[in-house]
């Protein structure tokens, strides 16, 4: 079993490039932590303005030591900074690995 940690992440009408910078560095963060086996910032289809940070972890273990990491906490504490967001939404699933 794997979980998949999903942020999404509304950036304001004039800085989803410089929030799309920002976010970007969260890809060393996630190679750098055991147990993450991917993780991608990807802006959503039709809307450029939504970014989506997808997380895959062998283990809650491994999802959370990503999300209490001091890496991300200096991302997010950025973003917040030059106010470069209006809206940040998380979601969590499980996902069962077919044998």
């Amino acid at each position: 079993m794997s979980i998949v940690h999903r942020m999404t992440i509304r950036a304001r009408h004039d800085r989803a490039v410089r929030l799309r910078q920002c976010l970007a560095r969260l890809d060393q963060i996630g190679r750098d932590i055991p147990g993450c086996q991917g993780l991608r910032v990807l802006p959503l289809r039709g809307d450029p303005l939504i970014w989506e940070v997808e997380g895959q972890w062998r283990s809650a273990a491994a999802r959370d030591a990503f999300l209490g990491s001091e890496c991300l906490r200096r991302v997010l504490a950025q973003a917040i900074e030059e106010g470069l967001f209006t809206h940040l939404e998380c979601a969590m699933e499980l996902q069962q690995q077919v044998a």
